[in-house]
């Protein structure tokens, strides 16, 4: 069980027009007991990583639709 976990919103992007979209959730994790990355616009939990692991990410919400980017 994780103690008191960090949230930090992404910001919300237009749709990209090139590139990797990931679609969460299901929360994608990239390292255990770090940072949860929530959507811009609806707070859901997208991505599980340390503060500069990701870069160049976009993301795209699957409980409310909206594109959120790492960067």
């Amino acid at each position: 069980m994780r103690d008191e976990v960090q949230r930090i919103p992404l910001r919300v992007i237009l749709e990209p027009a090139s590139g990797p979209v990931l679609d969460s959730p299901p929360t994608w994790e990239a390292s255990h007991n770090s940072v949860d990355f929530t959507c811009g616009h609806c707070g859901s939990p997208l991505l599980r990583a340390e503060r500069d692991q990701v870069r160049n990410l976009q993301i795209h919400c699957r409980a409310c639709g909206n594109y959120n980017t790492t960067d």
